[in-house]
Order: C-alpha cells, then structure tokens, then sequence
C-alpha cells in the first residue's frame, strides 16, 4: 500500500460491583490521518462540508462518489460531470488563484501533486487540510478512488465503484492477454495534431493501449509525449491511428485525419482504422478511465468487442 491511515482507539474501562462486572465503553476517535503522494501526513477533519477540488480527475470521483453537494470550487477545466460547471471556479490547473481557495473556507482540499506542489505548500501554510494525489497507473488511480472514499465517509460507495471497475477492466485483460505478438496490431494515439503529437510510455493511453490489446508504435521514446515527424508517422506504419477528437477548441473528425498530405500511405487510413475518442476519457484518472479502455478495445478489436 502506498498510504497510511490513522488508527481508532477503543477504551473501556471494567468496573466490577457486587459479583458482577460491568463494562462502561468510553469510545474516542483519533483524528484520520493519512500519508498522501508527497509523502506529507495530513490530518483529515471529521466534518467535511466544504471540498475544494484542484484537478478535473479529483472532481470526477467526488461526484461519482456522491459528493456533488460538498464541492465548493474547481477548476476551470472541471467539465465533467456538467454539474461541476455549475461550482465556483478558482483558477486553472497551473494557475490556482490561492486567494479564491481560502475564500471558500474549505474543509478539505484535494491537490495534484505532480503539477501543484507549490500551491499544496502555500495552503498548507495556511493551516488547510490538503491532499496531493498522484497515479501512474490503473491500480493507482482505483487506490486514488478508495482513498478518496475513505477520507470523505464514503468508502463503502468507493469499494463498490472500485469492485464494478476492476470487473470491466477484467472483461477486456481476458479477452486479450492470450494474444499473440502477429494478433496485436501496431497503434498509435494523437493527442495533438499541431504539431502532432502522440504519447508515448508511462501515458495513461500508452497503458490502455497495451491492456486493449495493442503494440504503442511510441513505445521506444523516453517521453510520455513526443513530437512525430511524417517521415517517421510512415517510417512507424501503424495499422489503428485513435485520436483525440477534441483538440482545444476544434473538433478534429476521421476525414481531418484521413486528408492530412501524405497520410495516404499509412496502413490505417487505408484500411479505414482511424478512430476519434473524446481524450478526457483516456487521460483523467477517474471512473471514466474504464470507458476509456473500453473505447480503446473497440477500436484495436473490433472483432472481440462489438
């Protein structure tokens, strides 16, 4: 386990009176603390009324998780569900207004803690209760989930989104881990088109692209993205191009991909195998991942997953 939870403590004290013994329980709860991924041990409050969410992954599983009522800000790029729209915004990703946040009198605030270590510093000088989160792969982000669950009274609700997750993701693993190298086709992801970028190890897309049953053609770079160039896009060949169909504030469609000069040649625009996914699905590391996946699988096998 990557994290630790704080213990409770039962005292009882037995007083014994005319030949019997009676136990008078004297129940008190220590504070729930826990270790987040910066390693920093955070005392979390007993009452959580107030939920401050930095990261659009975080929004994600407190609204799954029912939490929808205690959120108070998010980000700007918080558009999932739709509701979370409707919360007050405190700035970006990387750019977290500090000022909005403590204005909101959080109880909680959960952090990223990949991108916002400066901002999770300054709140905790604050003397605000801060979680930062950070999940490389699927059993990370189902750890994220539970851990979430259990900070906020819903662990129970978290165990079962997490049980129903882990059954789909079965679903998809077993129908593709007896493949064969010749029956894993060679795909690629794009994330951006201008310039065209595509992802590669460690991505979140890279992962889902192996657990679908796919060979990342952008395996071999040391980067989780990387500019590609047309030559080595040829040179690469890949039978199943996916994309991300929302590209900022363009809609990218198949027939874009398919026009692109010199895209001609490449196996998968010839064999009609370009696909286009909504890439917050493939990129945010919540209950929708699995969705995700399950896109992925239909466009590397359409033949085991109709």
């Amino acid at each position: 386990m990557r994290r630790n939870t704080g213990t409770i403590l039962v005292i009882a004290f037995i007083i014994a009176s005319n030949g019997c013994i009676t136990l008078t329980p004297s129940v008190g709860e220590s504070p729930l603390i826990i270790t987040d991924d910066l390693g920093r041990e955070v005392t979390i409050p007993k009452e959580l009324n107030r939920i401050v969410s930095l990261s659009p992954s975080n929004t994600e599983i407190l609204f799954s998780l029912g939490l929808g009522d205690k959120v108070v800000g998010v980000t700007s790029y918080c558009n999932y569900p739709p509701e979370a729209q409707e919360r007050l915004e405190i700035g970006g990703f990387v750019t977290v207004n500090i000022e909005k946040v403590v204005a909101l009198r959080p109880d909680l605030v959960l952090a990223d803690s990949r991108l916002q270590k400066a901002v999770v510093e300054e709140l905790e000088k604050l003397d605000l209760s801060v979680v930062a989160l950070r999940s490389d792969d699927m059993d990370e982000i189902l750890e994220d989930i539970e851990l979430i669950g259990k900070i906020t009274g819903r662990e129970g609700a978290s165990q079962e989104l997490t049980a129903n997750m882990r059954k789909r993701i079965k679903a998809i693993t077993d129908n593709t881990k007896d493949l064969n190298e010749d029956q894993l086709p060679h795909v690629l992801f794009i994330h951006q088109l201008d310039p065209l970028s595509v992802s590669g190890p460690g991505s979140l897309a890279h992962i889902l692209i192996q657990l679908a049953g796919g060979l990342n053609i952008a395996a071999d770079v040391e980067a989780k993205s990387v500019v590609y160039n047309l030559e080595l896009l040829i040179e690469r060949d890949p039978d199943v191009i996916i994309f991300n169909k929302n590209m900022g504030t363009i809609e990218i469609t198949v027939n874009d991909l398919k026009g692109q000069p010199g895209w001609n040649v490449i196996s998968a625009v010839k064999n009609d195998r370009v696909y286009g996914i909504d890439g917050d699905v493939v990129s945010r590391k919540g209950p929708r991942i699995v969705d995700g996946l399950e896109e992925m699988a239909r466009c590397i096998h359409p033949e085991l997953f109709e």
